[in-house]
């Protein structure tokens, strides 16, 4: 960013060029103080989107973890294009922490913002313990970033918990080094964070690993294996918390579990569908069973995909009928939902198969 003083003094080093007249005036350059960084542009709504990024971190550190104030040095964060410079770029400049970050459009400015930050709470907390600013372990740039991002994005929690559910999950010395996706190093501090209880100890656990400090030898001193260790702590993660809503594949899962009907009638366990419990819907356990599922659905409806609402809806009109329906309702009730989950089975495959689709740029005219 032409006119921006850190950016200048950094690059004064830099063979002169050969003279140029410019006519032009001044950019005018906004500014925004937040705890996390000085944020810097030439736009003023880019100065705005970074600093209530900042903020949001902030808010984690302080409201989560009690984390106290970061002594100097400063940190600077600058919206620019400079060339030779990734997308989120951080130096050390005169004693200051500079990010020159290229926010991009609007798929990667969120991702962009939150890590540039990330990178300057942790480059901060570096320095102030006599390290070098880029002594973090990878994994808690990506962690703070991803917490940044579930600030501001309430929404992105239930993404990563669906997704972690969905998912195989990455070792824990690929989440460590930050080759893992965002999702599993946003999963394995909230892990341990919930292992390591008071927020002091979690503060005390993030500042250590932002300065040099080894996660892995941390919890290498309560558990055995550190991988064995984040397996049964990932799956206690994602067991304990009930997304919002579902996503299409897991309103299916869920269907298929709630409509599965497995009783013993004296030949071992029998799996039964719907229609084939006419004959044992005056025996007690197949009412008790059935009670229990209409119960169990009306809990559980309003967090359904759209995709599989109806189906949802029809198959609890047929648990609603189940004990006073005649065979021929029932027998109606039972194909109204085979057929309603027969279409929402085609439109899942048809909205998968759109969103795996490459996007292609416009054709300009």
């Amino acid at each position: 960013m032409v006119g921006l003083l850190a950016t200048v003094a950094w690059l004064a080093a830099a063979p002169p060029a050969a003279a140029q007249t410019v006519v032009a005036g001044p950019a005018h350059v906004f500014t925004a103080d937040t705890r996390v960084a000085v944020v810097v542009s030439e736009k003023l709504p880019e100065v705005s989107f970074l600093a209530a990024h900042c903020e949001a971190l902030q808010r984690h550190l302080e409201f989560s973890l009690s984390m106290p104030a970061v002594p100097p040095p400063l940190a600077r964060i600058e919206s620019d294009d400079v060339k030779g410079f990734g997308p989120v770029e951080s130096r050390v400049v005169a004693g200051t922490v500079l990010i020159v970050v290229r926010l991009g459009d609007g798929l990667t400015a969120p991702e962009r913002a939150s890590a540039a930050a990330a990178q300057a709470w942790l480059a901060r907390v570096a320095l102030a313990g006599g390290q070098a600013a880029s002594a973090s372990e990878p994994w808690t740039r990506q962690a703070l970033a991803c917490e940044t991002l579930a600030q501001l994005r309430p929404a992105m929690n239930d993404f990563w918990y669906r997704e972690g559910r969905q998912e195989a999950p990455s070792t824990i010395v690929d989440i460590v080094a930050g080759r893992a996706p965002e999702r599993e190093a946003f999963l394995f501090w909230r892990a341990l964070r919930s292992v390591l209880g008071a927020s002091s100890e979690q503060a005390k656990a993030l500042i250590a690993s932002a300065q040099g400090g080894s996660v892995l030898k941390l919890i290498g001193g309560f558990a055995k294996s550190p991988q064995e260790w984040w397996l049964i702590h990932r799956a206690d993660l994602l067991l304990s918390r009930s997304p919002v809503s579902l996503g299409v594949r897991e309103s299916a899962e869920s269907l298929d579990d709630i409509a599965r009907f497995v009783f013993d009638f004296g030949k071992g366990d029998e799996l039964i569908t719907g229609d084939g419990l006419l004959k044992y819907r005056a025996l007690p356990a197949v009412r008790t069973s059935v009670a229990a599922r209409l119960s169990s659905l009306r809990r559980e409806i309003l967090r359904q995909n759209p995709v599989y609402h109806n189906s949802w809806r029809t198959f609890g009109a047929w648990l609603e009928g189940f004990g006073s329906s005649t065979p021929e309702e029932f027998a109606h009730l039972w194909a109204d939902y085979v057929a309603e989950r027969r279409l929402a089975d085609d439109l899942r495959k048809d909205v998968e198969a759109a969103l795996a689709a490459p996007v292609t740029a416009p054709t300009a005219k």
